[in-house]
C-alpha cells in the first residue's frame, strides 16, 4: 500500500472532519485554541533555522490544535513550515512524513472547495516534493515535479507575477539549474541561472532585493563554472558570496546554510587552483558557523580529507575520509546511495595515490555496491546505478587500481580484470552520452572523458603487447574511436534513423522547426550582442521546450533514438569491407601525454603500435605548421625538409614499415590535425610523391560516409564573391579583394558543367537556394575561424548587408546538401578550435553535418593566384576518374612541375589543401572502358546471329 494510503487509513477520522466543520452538529470553542495555535506556530517559526528540535516541538503542537479546530488551511500552513524546517536541516525522514500528510489532505475528496487557495497549496506541495527528491538524489523525479510547477508561472508575463510568484519561479529555476548540473548537463544548467539573472532585472520585487537574489544565483552559477573547469571565473563569484553572506548572517541566522555552503565551494575551488593553504583557511573559517550535528559537517570532513591528501598528509586525510564515511552511512541509513558511493570512491582514489591497490580495490568495490542496484560489481549495469557519470569515474579508478596490481605483481589476472573494466567503461560511456541533448554538454562530456580513454588505451596496449589478439585489437580500436567525433556520427546517422525509426513525419518536421528557430535566435543574440536580453529570454524558453520535446521522443520512439544515438561497435571486418576496398591502409592515431598510439589496418593484417611522443614533439608539429603556413621571402624550404624527416621518423616510419599500399587513410588526433602528412619526408622525397593521402575525423564517421550513396549528379555549383577590401560597418570583418577567384571557378568549366555565381550574384541567398540541387560545390571566397565560438566560424558571400553575407557553421546544422564533394577554396577552412575528443571544430566539419560526403579544405591561408592552376589540375584529375585523394596528389605534383617561379614552389602556395571523407572517384571510367571493350564481342555476336538467320 502507498504512503498516502497508509496515512489516510491512520488519520481518516481526523481528516474527515475538515469536510464537515460547518455542520450544525459540530460546535467548537475556537478563539482560545486559535490563539494558542498561533502562539505555538510563531514560536516554532522563530527558531526553525537555529533550533530544529524546538521548532518541531512547537509546530507539532500547532498541528494538533489545527486538527482539533478542523482548520485545513491552518493545518496546511503549519505543514508547509514543517517542510521548510526539515528541508533546511536536511531531515529527510521528517520531510517524507510531512509530505505524506500533505498529500493525504490535498487528495481528500471535496478539499478543493474547503481550501480557498488550494491551487497554491498544491503547487507548494509539488515544489516540496521536488526538493525532497532532489535531496535524495533522484534527479529525474525531482525535475518532473519542478517542471510541472514552473508552467504555472511561465504562462503569464513576468511583470504580472506577484512577489511570491516571482520568488517561487526564481527558486524553481535554481532547482532545475542544480538538477541539470548534477546530471552533467552544464549548458542547460547555466541557461537556467542566466535566466534568473534576467528575471531579477525584470521583476520589481526581485530588483528591489537584487543583492540577495543575485548573490544566490551567482553562487550556483559559480558551481557550474567549477565543473566546466573555469576555476578563476568561479572564484570571483564565490569570494563575493562569502562577503555578502557574512553580512546577511549577522542580521539573520537563517543564512547559515548559504554561508557554509559557499565556504565549502570556495575551498574546493581553491584546490583546483592549487591554492591549498587558501582552501584550508576557508574550510577552517566555515567551522565557526556549523551547528551541533550540522548536515554540512560531513561534507567538511571530505574537504579536509582532500586538502590533507593533496598536502601529502596521508594519515590525517585517511582519518577524515573514514569519519565522513561513517556519518554518511548513518545519515543514509546504511542503504546504497550516491553520496556513500562518492566517499568510498574518494577512499579508493586515496589508496591509488599511495599505491595500495589491495585496499583500493576493496574500497572501489564498496563504492560500486553503494552506487545503485548493482548485482555484479565486476560488470555493473549502467541503467541500475544512481549516476552513470559517477559509475564512469568509479570504473576508471578501478581499472587504474587493477593496472597498478599488475605492475606490482606481474599477475595477468589483474591485467585481464582491467580489460573487463575497460569494456564496462565503454558500455557506460555509450549509455551516458545518449542522455545529453545539448551540443555543448556533449562536447564537454567528450572533453572530460578524454583522459579516461587515454588511460584505457595504455592498459589495452600493454595487454596486446603481451598477448596480441584480434579481440584486444578490436577493443583498442573501439576505445580509440568511442570518444572521437561522436557528434558528427550522430548527425550522419540521422537519415537512417529517420528512414527506419518508425517516427511520424510531423514530429521530424517539428524537431527541424525547433532547431531552425533556436539557430535563428542564437544568431540574433550573437550578431546583435543582445544587450537588453530579449533574444536570450526567447531562446531560453524555446530551448526548454525543445529539450522536453526530445525527452518525449526518447520515451515514445526508442527505436528512432537508438538508431541515431545508439552504440555500434567497430570491427575489423567491416573496416576492410567498407573502407579498404582498393588495398588501402588505415592509420588511426590517439595521443596521450607521452605516447602516440597508432592502430594500423591494411588488407593483409593489422598492428597496434606505441610511439614515443613528448611535448617537445608536439611543439615540433606546431613549429612545422608555422613554417608551412607563412609566406616567407627567405627560403626556409631546407628547414621544412629536415623537420619533415624528423616527424616522418616519429609518426609514419614504423606504421608504414611493412606496408606497400599507395593509398593512406589518416585519422589524426590532437596537434596532428595541423599536420599535412604528405609534406613529411621519406627517403629524401615528400610522402606526396609516394602516397595518396586522405583524412577522416573518426573511423566510425568514415564508415557512415562511405555507406552513403553518391548522387550521380556531375554538375558543379561554383561561387566566387566579389569584395572591395573595405571594413564592414559595425563589425570587425574586413574582406580583402580576391582578384583571381572568378578565374578559378570558371576554369572548372573545362571539365564539368558549372553553375557559376560571381561578383554580385554570388550571394548567400543564391547559395542556400541552389546548393541542394548539385552533386559538387566549389566555394572560392573568404573564410574565418572563430576559436572562442567555433560555431560562428564563417564563409563570406557578396551582399550589401553584413548579416546577409555570412554563412556560419551553425547555419549548416540546419541545411541539407546532397553533395558528393564540397571544395572550400578559402583560408583555414580545415582549421578551428581543437576540441578534445571531437577533433578540429572547423568550418569544413559543418558541411559534413549538412550532408557532404567528402570535403576538400585548407589548413592555412591560401594564395588565390596559385590556387587557380592547382584547382584546374584537381578537377581535370577527377574528370579522368581518379579518386579524390589521387586527383589532389597529382594536382600538387603537376603544379610543382609546371610552375616557373621558385618562390611559388614553397609549400605555403600549394600544400594547404587536404581531402577527407569518401574519396572514391566521382567518375567510374574503369567501368565505362570495360563496357567499351565488350562492344566488338557484342558486334560479332550480332553478326553471327544474323548469319545464322
Amino acid at each position: 500500500m502507498s504512503i498516502q494510503g497508509l496515512f489516510m487509513m491512520r488519520n481518516c477520522a481526523i481528516l474527515a472532519v475538515f469536510l464537515f466543520c460547518s455542520s450544525p452538529y459540530v460546535r467548537c470553542q475556537t478563539s482560545a485554541l486559535e490563539e494558542e495555535m498561533t502562539d505555538y506556530f510563531w514560536k516554532g517559526a522563530d527558531v526553525m533555522y537555529s533550533k530544529k528540535d524546538s521548532a518541531y516541538f512547537y509546530l507539532n503542537k500547532a498541528e494538533e490544535i489545527a486538527l482539533s479546530l478542523n482548520d485545513p488551511e491552518a493545518y496546511l500552513d503549519i505543514l508547509t513550515y514543517q517542510l521548510s524546517a526539515s528541508s533546511y536541516h536536511f531531515d529527510l525522514t521528517t520531510s517524507a512524513q510531512t509530505l505524506a500528510k500533505t498529500d493525504s489532505l490535498l487528495s481528500l475528496e471535496g478539499i478543493k472547495e474547503k481550501v480557498a487557495d488550494y491551487r497554491d497549496y498544491h503547487n507548494d506541495y509539488q515544489i516540496n516534493q521536488g526538493n525532497y527528491y532532489y535531496k535524495l538524489g533522484i534527479f529525474e523525479t525531482a525535475k518532473n515535479y519542478f517542471l510541472q510547477s514552473r508552467q504555472q508561472y511561465t504562462s503569464k508575463p513576468i511583470t504580472s507575477l506577484t512577489d511570491d510568484e516571482a520568488t517561487t519561479l526564481f527558486s524553481i529555476n535554481n532547482f532545475l539549474g542544480s538538477i541539470y548540473k548534477r546530471l552533467g548537463k552544464y549548458d542547460i544548467s547555466e541557461k537556467y541561472y542566466l535566466n534568473n539573472r534576467a528575471l531579477i532585472e525584470q521583476h520589481p520585487f526581485l530588483l528591489k532585493n537584487k543583492v540577495a537574489f543575485l548573490t544566490n544565483v551567482n553562487q550556483l552559477l559559480a558551481q557550474v563554472y567549477v565543473e566546466l573547469e573555469q576555476p578563476i571565473k568561479a572564484n570571483a563569484l564565490f569570494k563575493s558570496g562569502v562577503e555578502v553572506y557574512k553580512k546577511f548572517y549577522k542580521r539573520d541566522k537563517k543564512f547559515k546554510n548559504n554561508l557554509v555552503n559557499v565556504y565549502q565551494h570556495i575551498a574546493q575551488n581553491n584546490m583546483a587552483l592549487d591554492s591549498l593553504q587558501m582552501a584550508l583557511k576557508y574550510i577552517d573559517e566555515s567551522q565557526d558557523y556549523l551547528l551541533p550535528e550540522d548536515p554540512f559537517f560531513k561534507q567538511s570532513l571530505l574537504l579536509y580529507g582532500d586538502i590533507y591528501s593533496a598536502q601529502g598528509k596521508e594519515r590525517i586525510a585517511l582519518e577524515q575520509y573514514q569519519k565522513a564515511l561513517e556519518i554518511f552511512k548513518e545519515y543514509r541509513h546504511n542503504k546504497p546511495h550516491q553520496d556513500i558511493a562518492e566517499v568510498h570512491g574518494k577512499l579508493a582514489e586515496f589508496y591509488l595515490k599511495v599505491n595500495d591497490y589491495e585496499q583500493g580495490l576493496l574500497a572501489i568495490n564498496d563504492a560500486l555496491r553503494a552506487s545503485g542496484r548493482v548485482q555484479n560489481i565486476e560488470n555493473p549495469e549502467p541503467d541500475k546505478v544512481f549516476s552513470k557519470r559517477q559509475l564512469l569515474r568509479l570504473l576508471d579508478v578501478k581499472a587504474q587500481l587493477q593496472h597498478l596490481g599488475y605492475q606490482k605483481t606481474n599477475d595477468l589476472v589483474y591485467l585481464d580484470a582491467a580489460m573487463h573494466s575497460n569494456k564496462a567503461l565503454l558500455k557506460t560511456f555509450a549509455m551516458l552520452k545518449k542522455e545529453f541533448d545539448s551540443k555543448l554538454d556533449k562536447q564537454f562530456l567528450s572533453s572530460s572523458a578524454y583522459p579516461i580513454f587515454r588511460r584505457m588505451l595504455a592498459t589495452t596496449y600493454e595487454a596486446y603487447r603481451l598477448k596480441p589478439s584480434r579481440e584486444i585489437m578490436e577493443l583498442a580500436l573501439n576505445i580509440s574511436e568511442k570518444n572521437k567525433d561522436f557528434l558528427l556520427l550522430e548527425a550522419l546517422r540521422n537519415s537512417s534513423a529517420t528512414q527506419y525509426g518508425e517516427i511520424p513525419k510531423q514530429l521530424l518536421d517539428q524537431e527541424a522547426q525547433y532547431r531552425a528557430q533556436i539557430t535563428h535566435f542564437e544568431k540574433q543574440e550573437f550578431d546583435d550582442k543582445d544587450e537588453d536580453g530579449v533574444y536570450s529570454l526567447k531562446l531560453f524558453t524555446l530551448q526548454q521546450e525543445y529539450y522536453n520535446f526530445l525527452d518525449s521522443l526518447k520515451q515514445n520512439y526508442p527505436k528512432y533514438h537508438n538508431l541515431k544515438y545508439g552504440d555500434v561497435p567497430i570491427n575489423l571486418t567491416e573496416i576492410r569491407r567498407v573502407l579498404l576496398k582498393n588495398n588501402d591502409v588505415l592509420i588511426s592515431y590517439t595521443m596521450s601525454d607521452k605516447m602516440l598510439y597508432a592502430i594500423v589496418v591494411g588488407e593483409s593484417g593489422e598492428e597496434f603500435l606505441s610511439l614515443p611522443f613528448s611535448e617537445a614533439d608536439r611543439e615540433e608539429v606546431r613549429r612545422f605548421y608555422s613554417l608551412l603556413s607563412t609566406a616567407s621571402v627567405n627560403d626556409n624550404t631546407g628547414i621544412i625538409v629536415e623537420m619533415g624527416k624528423t616527424l616522418f621518423a616519429k609518426i609514419l616510419k614504423e606504421p608504414l614499415s611493412h606496408l606497400k599500399s599507395k593509398n593512406l587513410v589518416i585519422i589524426p588526433d590532437d596537434v596532428l590535425h595541423y599536420l599535412p602528412f604528405d609534406l613529411l619526408q621519406n627517403e629524401n622525397e615528400y610522402v606526396l610523391q609516394q602516397k595518396n593521402i586522405s583524412y577522416g575525423n573518426a573511423v566510425s564517421s568514415l564508415l557512415e560516409l562511405h555507406k552513403m550513396r553518391n548522387t550521380g549528379i556531375r554538375e558543379v555549383l561554383a561561387f566566387a564573391p566579389s569584395f572591395d577590401g573595405t571594413l564592414v560597418e559595425n563589425t570587425e570583418r574586413q574582406f580583402g579583394k580576391l582578384i583571381y577567384n572568378d578565374d578559378e571557378v570558371e576554369g572548372i568549366g573545362d571539365f564539368y558543367k558549372v553553375g557559376v555565381f560571381t561578383d554580385t550574384s554570388a550571394t548567400l541567398h543564391n547559395f542556400m537556394t541552389k546548393a541542394a540541387e548539385y552533386g559538387m560545390i566549389h566555394l572560392a571566397t573568404h573564410a574565418s575561424a572563430n576559436d572562442e565560438f567555433p560555431d560562428y566560424s564563417y564563409m563570406a558571400f557578396t551582399a550589401h548587408s553584413d548579416k546577409d553575407n555570412v554563412l556560419y557553421i551553425k547555419d549548416l546544422y540546419n541545411t541539407s546538401l546532397n553533395a558528393d564533394m564540397v571544395t572550400l577554396s578559402a583560408c583555414q577552412t580545415g582549421i578551428g578550435k581543437l576540441q578534445k575528443g571531437q577533433g578540429m571544430m572547423s568550418l569544413s566539419k559543418g558541411f559534413y553535418y549538412a550532408g557532404a560526403k567528402s570535403l576538400v579544405n585548407t589548413l592555412w591561408k591560401i594564395n588565390d593566384k596559385s590556387t587557380v592552376p592547382l584547382m584546374a589540375f584537381f578537377y581535370e584529375g577527377l574528370s579522368e576518374g581518379k579518386s579524390k585523394s589521387e586527383a589532389l596528389r597529382h594536382a600538387k605534383l603537376r603544379y610543382l612541375e609546371t610552375i616557373d617561379d621558385d618562390l611559388l614552389k614553397h609549400p605555403y602556395y600549394w600544400a594547404a589543401f587536404t581531402v577527407s571523407g569518401n574519396v572514391a572517384p566521382l567518375e567510374d571510367k574503369t567501368n565505362k572502358w570495360w563496357w567499351l571493350s565488350l562492344l566488338p564481342i557484342i558486334a560479332f555476336g550480332a553478326w553471327l546471329l544474323k548469319s545464322k538467320h
